[in-house]
């Protein structure tokens, strides 16, 4: 990690300090290689692997990323824990050697058990002592990170204690070397294990996918390995399996569970010429799709990917943490060499020793710098669970501070899907090159006129050319030769053409109500109107209730006349609707707010609403389903429901919360600590086991953000 050339180098076993040469990851851990791969078979194939140990790890545990690191720390701790108990026990029998000192019997046992200890401490501090010691002196130097500080305290106390056995001294400090290793790695066992946990929900997302698939080849049917599929295979489906690959319907008819990646729990109706998605499930129908992208651009490991890259951001909280522990770590040694040198001269080497380890123990910023990032990790999780992706753990950090929420109209307070309800036009041919037109659109109205008039048999199959958007306005092309054009009244104006006064009267009445009028016209004239009605969302007043508790101000912004605008302030009891807006009037609302210096956040369908949402400090898409790839969204919504706009808030603030009070407690801790340990009143064994503690206190404190 790298900020500013301020390096940090993280406690991880198969860290590399050489340049990255190759834009790999590791087959067990994950982390992008640094240097040259070392390259193992696993099922008879050749991986890449950062180190030997993560291949190790893999061989040993069966066990990818956290999970692995895990159950491997989780077996050395065993190990080495069973070898430093039975060191503890011997040690105690070397305490109480001075109180015979003429017995010749009793000192050749002493002298005996010396030889025992070292040959039982040394395995615990080659197995998991090296990878601590490697992290701390690699690449020809010494890296300043809290494996330096253990390193130095542990293995000052082993090579202590061999000199001792050798030369017949005193000093034997077995147990305590031993001892705080043992715990050291219980404290990364725990951490990875809460990791682990954190990422349970990238590990469902790629359970999803089938590891096999059935292809139709020459004519006949072959099972596969998913990893074998290719762009125009032909993949049949039987109900009840998970789709294998993105590809379009050629043949059969069924329903399909899209919840997971669209939100939408209602199963959807498969037809030929539809698309179906990897991961999603064949509830009752028998299908043969033809795959049409390749693996990589398929939506659920497009989705895979980018919680990839939102678990690698990094809050501006975190990367303080990062920061300071930085510049922690050279105080930490100058205390260190100070209370050394103290306690050197006044009561001699064994108990600077003694203070020194203590002091480099208790100053491990471990619980430190994870307070943050645990958080982080289980609130982006717990987000994703909900249907909320929220795009880095900055923008997570950001949402707690939001004061200033804009919602668009269409789509977002009313349902997505609107209704036509009146139709007038001067011939069906006018409705036909109309609905040809709207083919085009990605707009929520242009797809509900598109329904009515398939529904009702209309042959929309004109050649269209030459389509544009008019943000605000509407949308206009040559549809068999002729200019149409499909928009708002202000549209209709900014063309130059005149509304008749039969449509105009049907105009007002739909506003009066409610409605949404949509005018027709060609270059010569106005030709006809839609009207479309629309329903307020349930759930709307209910999050304007909880945005007033939380003392978050908001307003609705939509481009719909005063008429509507009055009708939602009627119905939803607000006062807070800004109407007839063009898109930049929307951003002149949105920056005069963010220059109050206020956080200010955007929700819209992430349509026509780009603009918006990218000007805003945190733009929130509604309703993208399969479409993860909205770079005007800083969140996406895969529903359509409104209650999850107060729900990430409300986890924003918990996730804010809690990191604090892990930086708080982990900071006081460590003060305390320090404080005890160079007055030497801790014991170094003692200092280790408090670093574990503080270490488990930050990860139940993090836990308790799935309780939000």
């Amino acid at each position: 990690m790298e900020r500013e050339g301020l390096s940090i180098k993280p406690t991880i076993e198969c860290e590399c300090t050489k340049p990255v040469h190759e834009a790999v990851e590791c087959f067990q851990c994950g982390i992008p290689i640094t240097g040259k791969p070392v390259r193992y078979n696993i099922d008879g194939k050749d991986e890449n692997f950062c180190c030997f140990g993560c291949y190790l790890i893999y061989k040993t545990t069966g066990l990818k990323g956290d999970e692995g690191t895990a159950v491997a720390f989780l077996g050395k701790f065993g190990f080495g824990y069973f070898l430093a108990m039975l060191v503890f026990m011997l040690s105690t029998y070397l305490y109480g050697a001075h109180l015979t000192p003429d017995d010749p019997q009793a000192q050749m046992f002493t002298g005996f058990i010396k030889y025992i200890i070292l040959i039982l401490a040394t395995p615990v501090m080659i197995l998991l002592g090296y990878p601590i010691l490697k992290n701390a002196f690699s690449g020809g130097r010494i890296n300043l990170n809290t494996d330096t500080l253990i390193a130095i305290g542990a293995f000052s106390a082993y090579f202590l204690s061999v000199y001792s056995v050798f030369t017949n001294k005193p000093s034997i400090y077995f147990e305590t070397a031993t001892m705080i290793l043992v715990l050291v790695t219980f404290g990364r066992y725990l951490e990875t294990s809460s990791r682990a946990k954190a990422s349970n929900f990238m590990k469902k997302l790629m359970e999803l996918s089938p590891e096999k698939a059935t292809i139709i080849k020459d004519g006949k049917e072959v099972e596969v390995s998913r990893d074998d599929i290719k762009v125009g295979d032909i993949v049949k489906i039987i109900p009840g399996e998970k789709i294998p690959a993105d590809g379009i319907v050629i043949e059969g008819q069924g329903h399909v569970d899209e919840s997971l990646l669209t939100g939408e729990v209602k199963p959807v109706l498969k037809n030929v010429g539809d698309e179906i998605f990897t991961g999603t499930v064949n509830i009752d129908g028998l299908f043969k799709i033809k795959v049409n992208k390749p693996s990589e651009d398929w939506t659920l490991n497009r989705f895979i990917n980018l919680m990839k890259e939102i678990r690698a951001s990094k809050a501006p909280i975190n990367r303080i943490s990062d920061r300071i522990a930085a510049f922690f770590l050279p105080l930490v040694i100058i205390l260190v060499s100070g209370s050394f040198v103290y306690w050197f001269y006044q009561e001699g080497f064994e108990r600077a020793l003694i203070v020194s380890m203590s002091v480099l123990l208790i100053s491990c910023p471990c619980a430190f710098s994870i307070g943050a990032p645990l958080a982080l990790w289980i609130g982006l999780g717990e987000a994703m669970r909900e249907g909320i992706i929220i795009r880095g753990a900055d923008v997570l950090e950001k949402l707690s501070t939001v004061k200033y929420v804009f919602f668009d109209k269409t789509g977002t307070i009313t349902e997505k899907d609107m209704v036509v309800s009146y139709v007038k036009a001067l011939d069906e041919q006018t409705v036909r090159k109309a609905c040809a037109l709207e083919r085009n659109s990605e707009h929520p109205l242009g797809k509900s006129f598109v329904n009515y008039c398939v529904n009702r048999g209309f042959d929309c199959d004109c050649k269209v050319e030459d389509f544009k958007v008019h943000f605000g306005y509407g949308i206009e092309g040559l549809v068999d030769g002729e200019r149409i054009y499909i928009g708002s009244e202000k549209f209709m104006k900014k063309l130059g053409l005149e509304i008749l006064e039969d449509l105009k009267k049907i105009e007002n009445k739909a506003e009066r109500e409610g409605n949404v009028p949509v005018f027709i016209a060609d270059d010569q004239k106005v030709a006809g109107i839609v009207l479309f009605s629309q329903k307020i969302k349930e759930e709307a007043p209910v999050v304007f209730r909880v945005l007033q508790k939380l003392k978050i101000k908001f307003a609705i912004l939509t481009g719909d006349t005063p008429y509507f605008a009055k009708i939602v302030k009627e119905k939803l009891g607000i006062d807070q609707v800004k109407a007839g807006l063009l898109p930049e009037d929307k951003l002149r609302i949105i920056s005069e707010a963010k220059k109050k210096g206020k956080t200010v956040a955007m929700v819209g369908d992430g349509i026509n609403d780009a603009p918006a949402l990218a000007s805003a400090d945190i733009g929130i898409a509604m309703g993208c389903g399969t479409d993860l790839t909205r770079e005007s969204a800083n969140v996406s919504l895969l529903g359509d429901d409104l209650r999850k706009v107060p729900l990430m808030i409300l986890l924003a603030k918990k996730v804010r919360k809690v990191i604090y009070t892990n930086m708080f407690w982990a900071f006081i801790y460590n003060i305390i600590g320090l404080g005890l340990a160079l007055m030497g009143k801790l014991n170094p064994i003692f200092a280790a086991l408090a670093m574990v503690l503080s270490s488990a206190f930050v990860i139940a404190n993090s836990v308790r953000v799935k309780n939000w």
